[in-house]
């Protein structure tokens, strides 16, 4: 029995599915035929024509380059007799003649130390000079490696006692022309102390107003090196 529902089921399907299915050709909304014509032979399309001006080529092409060809050396002649060469001597140098060391040493110049014009000293000198109205006052540090290294302190030196110096103080008719030669010592802290005369004028009042020039001195400021310099400055003193 079940065996038979099944296949009833497939034949009822089948019917159903047949019956709303239109059969092939029935339905077509354009009927019609196409007519063909028999023919022998297919025409070929036209040849196409050469044509003789092409992008990369033009009418007179340029020849090919000549290769030269490479030169050989003919073959040696085994039957030739070769040249010998001359051999050139080199000429002959005479010896230079070493001059004979003088029979007495000769003293060798001193160097100058004022340099020449448009030459700068190798070094600073620890020297320093000011013209004023009176006269001019000038000085040296003994250190002569302090003095060339510190310049500046040594022209603050210079400056400040020439700043204090009255030349006022000294007889104008006795001092004119003469100069006097003070020796001190500056301490770590820039103060001078131990003033003392190295060399005299001549003048009492030209000494006098030296050394009052130097205790007028407060100090220098401190020093840039070591713990005291010793300083000899010169007054000279000239009537204007």
């Amino acid at each position: 029995m079940l065996h038979a529902l099944v296949v009833a089921l497939i034949l009822g399907w089948a019917y159903i599915f047949r019956s709303h299915t239109p059969p092939w050709g029935e339905n077509a909304s354009n009927a019609g035929a196409i007519q063909a014509t028999m023919v022998a032979s297919i025409p070929l399309p036209p040849k196409q024509r050469d044509l003789d001006t092409g992008v990369l080529t033009s009418e007179t092409p340029s020849p090919a380059p000549v290769i030269a060809k490479e030169k050989t050396a003919p073959p040696p002649d085994l039957k030739a007799v070769p040249i010998p060469q001359k051999v050139v001597k080199p000429p002959k140098v005479a010896p230079k003649e070493t001059p004979q060391p003088p029979k007495h040493i000769q003293p060798v110049p001193p160097q100058p130390k004022k340099a020449t014009t448009g030459e700068t000293g190798g070094i600073r000198i620890p020297e320093a000079t000011m013209q004023m109205k009176n006269g001019s006052a000038s000085m040296s540090v003994q250190d002569r490696a302090f003095g060339a290294r510190f310049a500046y302190y040594v022209n603050i030196v210079n400056r400040t006692v020439a700043q204090n110096w009255y030349t006022q103080e000294a007889d104008p008719i006795a001092s004119n022309g003469k100069s006097v030669t003070i020796v001190f010592d500056i301490n770590r802290e820039g103060v001078p102390s131990n003033a003392r005369i190295e060399t005299r004028s001549g003048s009492p009042t030209l000494d006098t107003s030296a050394l009052r020039a130097l205790q007028r001195v407060e100090g220098f400021g401190p020093l840039p090196q070591g713990d005291h310099i010793t300083v000899e400055y010169t007054f000279n003193y000239r009537r204007q």
